[in-house]
């Protein structure tokens, strides 16, 4: 049975792509309205992300006000904003990483390997790939850069190796990554229908455990949190906190763990979910 809205939430953590913003990477005035209307009634805000800390600043910046924390990296990094806190930071071991790479370059993918920013800087936040596989449109300099010796030594401990591409080639990836690797690997898939990821982190890492790690810094339990999310790597958020909003052009995989489901992104579903929320609050 479904849970409805409770009063008893004191945490929300949101997804950002596909979730707080569409294509366009803008937060819409309805959402950040309503999120303003739940921080004024004393629920702290989480963005709760597959990205980076770099590329999640830019939409954190869009708020009117700011956020209490920030869980990056799918779960790997959480930092609380307002004191530059690091909470948690579990990082891929280099000789685990350099494996990975290569078995992804003998598969025929490129190779993207990331730095474990705490700070939202560029030369904390960089991305290596291999210069001789093609590379993404997104992968623009001085933030990605070609890196020869990518599969026999790293220049930092890095946070995860990645590859991406069409949605058929990727799941069949994310199938065959997961049979090659021990226990001590996290394979994570996220994305869009023209650009899927295959994202491998430590063991145990996924948005729960960075959501874990706040909850716990905060003394609330999973029951007093609230998550709203769209994609795979939502989805042990969204079945441990105690509402869990799927979006509604969220895959059935992911509604079907959601207590319920909003609008979607361009319908501004976030602020839909959270009115729902704070009708309960009232």
């Amino acid at each position: 049975m479904q849970k409805g809205p409770s009063s008893n939430i004191r945490a929300l953590f949101l997804d950002i792509d596909g979730t707080l913003v569409g294509a366009d990477n803008q937060i819409s005035e309805a959402v950040r309205r309503a999120i303003v209307k739940a921080q004024e009634r004393g629920i702290r805000i989480g963005l709760c992300t597959g990205r980076t800390r770099y590329t999640a600043e830019p939409v954190a910046a869009q708020l009117w006000r700011p956020l209490d924390y920030l869980i990056v990296s799918n779960g790997a990094i959480a930092i609380e904003t307002q004191t530059e806190t690091l909470l948690h930071r579990r990082l891929l071991e280099p000789a685990l990483a350099l494996e990975v790479a290569r078995i992804l370059v003998e598969a025929g993918e490129q190779v993207y390997v990331y730095e474990p920013a705490f700070r939202p800087l560029l030369e904390e936040s960089r991305v290596l790939y291999h210069p001789a596989r093609p590379v993404g449109a997104f992968a623009t300099p001085p933030r990605y850069r070609p890196y020869g010796a990518i599969l026999s030594e790293l220049p930092f401990v890095p946070v995860s190796v990645a590859a991406f591409g069409a949605a058929e080639e990727m799941q069949a990836l994310v199938k065959a990554m997961r049979k090659a690797l021990s226990e001590d690997f996290s394979v994570i898939q996220s994305g869009t229908h023209t650009m899927w990821g295959v994202e491998i982190f430590a063991s145990g890492v996924n948005k729960r455990s960075g959501a874990e790690r706040v909850a716990r810094w905060l003394g609330i339990s999973s029951q007093e949190c609230m998550a709203i999310g769209d994609h795979m790597n939502d989805i042990e958020l969204l079945e441990w906190a105690g509402i869990g909003v799927a979006m509604g052009d969220a895959p059935a995989e992911v509604q079907a763990v959601a207590d319920w489901t909003t609008a979607n992104v361009q319908e501004d579903g976030v602020a839909e979910a959270i009115e729902r929320l704070l009708a309960t609050k009232a």
